[in-house]
């Protein structure tokens, strides 16, 4: 038996179902056959234009799961993109004096810019290194300082 007797038994003639067609649809002629066209790489041509085939995706379960996993990264990545974008201009927005969501409290040596200085460290020897004391202490002399002024 030749290769081609085999190819015929192996994918045999199957006579068209034309009640499945779309309406308008008919079979060619033999003097249409004429209108049909292959190029050098294999390519169909009907009346000199590309014969477009579209088939369906069609994914392996693998493939789906890829797909899956891959989405889930891209919204879990715009996720994180958008956090740190709000938070890059929360922390720009507090130092501009804009409306900000919450501005970090101002560090202890911004409220009590006396600490490190002598006036403090004699504070503390005195409370016995209670810095809640001196603190209070030295807002207290801040203030009557400042009421002097006046």
């Amino acid at each position: 038996m030749g290769d081609r007797e085999q190819e015929l038994r192996d994918v045999p003639h199957r006579p068209p179902d034309q009640s499945t067609w779309p309406k308008g649809v008919r079979p060619i002629s033999s003097d249409e056959a004429d209108a049909l066209g292959v190029d050098a790489k294999g390519e169909l041509y009907w009346h000199g234009k590309p014969v477009e085939i579209r088939r369906p995706l069609d994914l392996t379960w693998w493939q789906k799961f890829g797909a899956v996993v891959v989405a889930t990264a891209t919204v879990v990545a715009a996720l994180g993109a958008a956090a740190q974008g709000f938070a890059a201009y929360n922390e720009w927005g507090c130092k501009v004096g804009w409306k900000a969501a919450a501005c970090p409290l101002p560090s202890v040596d911004e409220l009590f810019p006396l600490r490190g200085t002598r006036a403090y460290d004699q504070c503390l020897v005195e409370q016995r290194g209670s810095t809640v004391a001196c603190d209070a202490i030295m807002r207290m002399r801040e203030a009557d300082e400042r009421l002097k002024k006046k």
